[in-house]
């Protein structure tokens, strides 16, 4: 089924093949701002008859708007809010606790929020920002909510990655890149975006189906945070100087319609469950562009086991029959 998605595919042609598949189903998706990839995530599902899908960020205000954007469209739409700040595990366990009391299963998570390429700053409890958002905050509100996802049967959890994981493994040694003295918000980046990739393999390994997405290059509210990061881009030849995207051979530039098609398969087509912990990219498994540190799964189970440690406390799976 996935072989017929591409490049230029978008959200809601995957999901009229995917119809079937994502009525009724209960789906949580963080990183929801207004016309973000996580928004559009969340418009299509909501319209293509999910039971219900609970968005997830650190502002109420963004999350009303997105809310009253997709009723607009879809009246009848069950929408949940959520306040999320992966920045702060205290506040991560207060968002999973509230989930835990919802009365209805989870079969999705869609892991999608990021920061990207910012300033060295460390999270409320001492880590790498980039890391400490994009992974470790991920990590600990999977783990928290995973009994809710378990209730399902058999739950899919998409971590968003990105085609920048090639630009550092996970620096086991480092994380910090020596409390900031030797920091690249690039390299940083990267460590993120290839933990998101290990942290599906590792999953996938201990039996739950799960996998990393790479949208695409796609112009964002993510790089307009940073001066830096716009001039890094037209160092990269990405961005003119006008700050518009330019096609180069590294990215081609989609719409946020065409990036968020890749979300939809990874967490509703049937065809690719025996690729559980699989990297997607353009709709399809990717394996071309995977750099070899995102592939080791020795460094994944190494990474899971570091994360428990840094989060303080076991992701616990109970055993159950194989869906592969």
């Amino acid at each position: 089924m996935s072989t017929t998605f591409g490049s230029t595919t978008t959200a809601e042609e995957v999901a009229t093949v995917l119809a079937a598949e994502i009525k009724g189903k209960n789906v949580l998706i963080t990183g929801v701002s207004p016309k973000s990839l996580g928004a559009e995530a969340a418009r299509i599902i909501a319209k293509f008859g999910a039971g219900l899908v609970v968005l997830a960020g650190r502002s109420q205000e963004k999350l009303e708007q997105t809310e009253r954007d997709i009723k607009a469209e879809v009246p009848n739409a069950n929408i949940r809010l959520l306040i999320l700040d992966l920045g702060s595990f205290a506040t991560v366990r207060a968002a999973a606790d509230e989930v835990l009391s919802y009365s209805e299963p989870l079969h999705v998570l869609i892991n999608n929020a990021a920061i990207m390429a910012v300033d060295y700053a460390l999270t409320s409890d001492g880590h790498e920002t980039q890391f400490g958002v994009n992974h470790l905050g991920h990590f600990l509100f999977t783990a928290r909510i995973f009994p809710k996802l378990q209730e399902s049967g058999a739950p899919r959890i998409v971590n968003v990655s990105s085609s920048a994981h090639p630009f550092s493994p996970v620096r086991f040694d480092d994380l910090g890149f020596d409390s900031g003295k030797k920091y690249d918000r690039w390299h940083a980046y990267g460590q993120s975006k290839t933990a998101n990739i290990l942290f599906s393999k590792e999953l996938a390994r201990r039996g739950v189906i799960s996998f990393s997405v790479h949208p695409g290059g796609i112009r964002t509210n993510l790089q307009d945070r940073s001066p830096q990061v716009a001039q890094d881009l037209l160092k990269m030849g990405v961005f003119n100087e006008s700050g518009e995207p330019v096609d180069t051979e590294r990215v081609k530039w989609k719409t946020v319609a065409q990036g968020a098609a890749t979300h939809i398969v990874a967490a509703f087509d049937p065809s690719i469950l025996p690729q559980s912990g699989s990297y997607l990219a353009d709709g399809n498994v990717e394996t071309a562009t995977l750099a070899p540190h995102a592939t080791d799964p020795e460094d994944a189970k190494k990474l899971w086991d570091l994360s428990e440690k840094l989060v303080g406390e076991k992701f616990v799976i109970e055993p159950r029959p194989s869906v592969l």
